[in-house]
């Protein structure tokens, strides 16, 4: 599954286009994503590498697009470096429908209940954590753990393994976030050697693709 298959599902999620908020979100959507999709990525990585149905992956993938572009416009309004001339009442507004929706999102099409529940309480979380420490380290170690998480999940992990998706999830964050090259590809070799052990080698070698992106950045 790619990611224009994501772009795709988005186009079915409905906002209100007619609301000043809705056009703010509309606006945020044609923004190139922040990382390239690496934590919508993630999450059909991570359904596929417990052999669940990649469709189940697809609605909580495309959260993810979501709750990353919240994050985006939750960084600018704490920063006041929003560039717009819909001011801050109606951008936190936007602010607050776009979590809601991408929230919504997480909570349609995956076939499994119990799943759903399990996925969108640990994004909430995550979302709650990234929120708190409020830097670039916590945020990229929050939401990837989670976006390796909730796939998981709903691929049928069970929660131990689940939890050692996260885990690796969070090292490859801070491998994100970190500005020293060196401690980056530290970080890296960690977070290949969970997901070596948590993993099929077919799985393993697809989740390269994400570490040399991650590298390259780092370089």
């Amino acid at each position: 599954m790619h990611l224009d298959t994501v772009e795709t599902y988005l186009r079915g999620v409905a906002f209100s286009s007619t609301s000043i908020a809705g056009r703010i979100i509309e606006e945020r959507r044609r923004l190139p994503r922040r990382d390239h999709g690496l934590r919508p990525w993630l999450v059909v990585w991570a359904c596929s590498a417990n052999a669940g149905d990649e469709r189940d992956a697809l609605p909580v993938a495309a959260a993810f697009d979501l709750f990353d572009r919240f994050m985006a416009l939750h960084r600018e309004l704490a920063a006041d470096a929003l560039a717009s001339s819909w001011g801050l009442g109606q951008n936190l507004n936007a602010g607050d429908a776009l979590c809601a929706v991408a929230f919504r999102t997480l909570a349609s099409d995956v076939r499994n209940a119990q799943r759903r529940l399990e996925a969108a309480r640990t994004v909430g979380t995550a979302i709650l954590e990234a929120i708190e420490r409020s830097d670039d380290t916590g945020e990229n170690e929050a939401l990837t753990g989670a976006a390796m998480e909730a796939g998981a999940i709903v691929g049928g992990a069970a929660r131990p393994v689940a939890r050692r998706f996260a885990r690796a999830g969070r090292v490859l964050g801070c491998a994100l976030a970190n500005a020293d090259p060196a401690r980056s590809q530290t970080l890296l070799s960690e977070a290949r050697a969970h997901v070596r052990a948590i993993s099929t080698p077919e799985a393993a070698q697809a989740f390269e693709e994400v570490a040399f992106r991650v590298a390259q950045r780092a370089a």
